[in-house]
Formats: C-alpha cells, structure tokens, sequence
C-alpha cells in the first residue's frame, strides 16, 4: 500500500489543501477520480489507481451500511411514536370510561359503563405491553 501511494513529484490534495512531496506517502487514499488526475500527471504510480477504488468501493459500502441503519432506526421510532400514542388515547378511553361508570344512575347504564370500563382496560393493557415490547 505505501509503495502504491508514494508520492512521484509534488503535488496537493483537493480534499484538505495539504502538500505533498515526492517521497511523501499521499494518506488518506484518494478518491479515485482524484487517483486518475495524479497518475495523469505523473504525481503517484498507476498502483495508485486499484487502491483509491478499492476505498471507494469500500466507502460506498459504508455509507450504504449506514442509510439501511438510519432507516431501521426511523422505523422503529415511528412505532415507538405509534405505541405511546396508542397508549395515551388507551389510558384517556380509560378515564372516561371510568368517569361514564361514577355518572352512571341506574342499573343498566352502570352495567355499560362497566362493561366499556373492562374493553378500555383491556386495550391500555395491549397498548403498555405493546409499548413495554419496543422499550426494551
């Protein structure tokens, strides 16, 4: 790898602005139509060229690597967005349902209210273990 990257005459990295001298090693490897222009101008040896697309490659790789991440993260915090949304209007059907059961005058209402009390329940219950599942 050195000898590929030996510098052959004088000559400056676009990317940073810093000189090199003939002899000098040109690190970081350039990119490879940076690689191109130097063996062009007799600046480093035709080796030069098989390195900087090999780190190419291998950056391409990287960065494809990473937007694949980037987008499993913002899916996983679009349900973790969804499950606590979830589970607040679960807890909210539960306070109303509750309140709807302490209003409740006769036997009839009372028994709807209770029985909508036990389904809101039910789903705050789904709506936690579902939000507990993404929280761990």
């Amino acid at each position: 790898m050195t000898k590929a990257l030996t510098v052959l005459a004088s000559c400056l990295d676009i990317r940073n602005g810093k000189r090199f001298e003939k002899g000098d090693v040109f690190d970081p490897t350039p990119t490879y139509e940076q690689a191109v222009r130097l063996v062009s101008a007799g600046c480093l040896p035709q080796a030069a060229l098989e390195l900087a697309e090999k780190a190419d490659s291998d950056a391409e790789a990287t960065a494809a690597a990473a937007a694949v991440k980037r987008k499993e993260d913002e899916a996983a915090a679009a349900k973790l967005v969804t499950a606590r949304t979830e589970k607040a209007t679960a807890d909210q059907a539960v306070e109303a349902a509750q309140t709807k059961l302490a209003a409740a005058a006769d036997g009839d209402a009372k028994a709807a209210a209770a029985k909508e009390l036990k389904q809101a329940e039910a789903a705050a219950k789904t709506a936690s273990a579902e939000l507990e599942k993404l929280t761990k």
